[in-house]
């Protein structure tokens, strides 16, 4: 079972990745969502109001509209890039042994995690 009080005992980044695998399928889980949900809600919403402006036929209102879809459309992109950044430089910093961790938080839905929460659990 977990025991949070002692992380620093582990002497190896395998058994504590193996122990807190459980805890790093839900932050992949919470990960996953926001990079797939954020970007498609910013850019429903940037449609929507576009549409809007384009239904009510105002110059000025098709402007700002289109200014906000850009906007959107932009933040959406480094919502998405931000994840995929963290786990660049998390692969090129972490060590070794830390790469079955990163296994969970970015494949949360894979095999490696899956086995990983497994042996937790046994």
């Amino acid at each position: 079972m977990l025991n949070l009080i002692n992380l620093l005992d582990y002497s190896s980044g395998e058994a504590l990745c193996s122990d807190l695998a459980p805890v790093l399928k839900m932050v992949g889980i919470v990960y996953w969502g926001i990079m797939v949900a954020v970007p498609i809600i910013l850019i429903i919403i940037g449609m929507m109001d576009m549409a809007k402006a384009v239904a009510e036929k105002s110059e000025d209102d098709i402007k700002k509209a289109q200014n906000k879809l850009i906007k959107r459309a932009i933040a959406a992109v480094i919502v998405f890039l931000i994840g995929v950044i963290v786990s660049v430089i998390m692969n090129l910093v972490g060590h070794n042994e830390y790469k079955t961790c990163m296994e969970c938080i970015t494949g949360p839905f894979g095999k490696e995690c899956k086995a990983l929460v497994k042996d937790a659990n046994d």
